[in-house]
């Protein structure tokens, strides 16, 4: 019975995650933003409304993808940290996950070793 209740929150967090990752300016969010909480019938100028607005400003910066710079250099670190775990394969472009770090010229990834020199 509680899976039944859930599912109308399912649906609106699926809408609003679905609505947002096509949306690029910040502007534009905020726009949206506004009438969202508008929309849930929130008056503008309350506490009620201020919350509104950051929770979904919260929630938006949270669901944004990494920068692909920034997620290469967090797998070269896992990578390069766990060179000669022989817990871990070496990483190569089979692995999906896995990205080529142009600046090193090898392939690094979340859940594997760099290569040897």
């Amino acid at each position: 019975m509680r899976a039944w209740a859930s599912i109308p929150y399912a649906a609106l967090l699926v809408g609003l995650m679905a609505g947002l990752a096509g949306e690029a300016t910040a502007g534009h969010m905020a726009k949206k933003n506004h009438q969202q909480c508008a929309g849930f019938g929130f008056r503008e100028g309350t506490d009620a409304f201020a919350n509104c607005m950051m929770e979904l400003s919260l929630k938006q910066k949270d669901s944004a993808p990494p920068d692909h710079f920034e997620l290469v250099k967090r797998y070269a670190d896992l990578s390069a940290a766990r060179r000669g775990d022989d817990r871990y394969p070496v990483c190569s472009a089979g692995m999906m996950e896995n990205e080529l770090d142009t600046t090193l010229n090898k392939w690094v990834g979340p859940q594997c070793q760099m290569a040897p020199d």
